[in-house]
């Protein structure tokens, strides 16, 4: 009967999964006669480490490298992003802090750009038997540097972003996921804009992600697959369709003294 009902919750999984990736990405598809969608391949780079200090504080931070045109011909975008991070209890978080936005200068942007990008964040893990399932609710206020003619100028324009992310690690064998395991790795991940510089075009974009983790040790795992982005530009009417490598390293540290 487990092994039923563990085959049923991967499906249903699968079919959630493949349902957001449907109803986000379709109706864009089934316009390309009238929108302008272009291709791109990417590598995205991360690294993620969550350490708890006390039984409620703790801290994050990740730092990210992406690569553009034939994956790893220009570089793209680097990230640096940091918070403080309050514990409900072991599966229910919250934290808030701030990214530092770097968008490199390339054949698609000549022109290199910073961002500014306050951030607030929930968090919330759980089981549905032995699969692990992650939940995050991150609300941004971007502040991008405005582009005259040629050159980057001192002025900011704002653009917040709501994401919902939802993720699952899923184990090849009844164990739950321990060191030297190998397992699947499925998520989607939506992005909305809102405010007062946003105008028609409130969806950004939609990331969906498969692939495999190795569980390292108990405190490290690495994420590597495949990862689909469709996002919509500023002008409202134009795509970016993006093939990308996706590799993630994450670390877990406990901090706190044994009782």
């Amino acid at each position: 009967m487990a092994k039923k009902s563990g085959i049923i919750i991967r499906c249903l999984i699968m079919q959630a999964l493949v349902y957001a990736l449907f109803i986000t990405q379709c109706p864009l598809l089934a316009q390309k006669n009238e929108k302008n969608i272009s291709n791109e391949e990417k590598v995205f780079l991360g690294y993620f480490n969550q350490t708890r200090l006390t039984n409620k504080l703790g801290v994050w931070t990740d730092l990210h490298h992406r690569t553009i045109h034939d994956f790893v011909r220009e570089p793209h975008q680097s990230i640096g992003r940091a918070a403080l991070t309050f514990y409900f209890n072991d599966n229910l978080r919250i934290m808030a802090g701030y990214a530092f936005v770097y968008n490199h200068n390339n054949s698609q942007n000549p022109i290199a750009r910073i961002e500014h990008r306050p951030w607030q964040q929930l968090f919330f893990k759980t089981h549905y038997g032995n699969v692990h399932s992650i939940q995050m609710l991150r609300l941004e206020e971007r502040y991008l540097q405005v582009v005259n003619g040629n050159s980057a100028t001192d002025d900011f324009t704002n653009v917040n972003r709501i994401r919902y992310s939802h993720l699952f690690q899923i184990p090849f064998s009844k164990q739950s996921i321990n060191k030297g395991s190998l397992f699947g790795v499925l998520s989607n991940e939506v992005f909305i804009r809102f405010g007062k510089n946003v105008k028609a075009n409130v969806f950004d974009q939609n990331r969906f992600f498969a692939g495999l983790g190795y569980q390292f040790s108990r405190s490290t795992s690495l994420h590597f697959g495949y990862m689909n982005i469709i996002q919509q530009l500023q002008s409202g009417y134009d795509f970016i369709n993006s093939h990308c490598v996706r590799i993630f390293l994450f670390q877990t540290f406990d901090l706190r003294k044994e009782k």
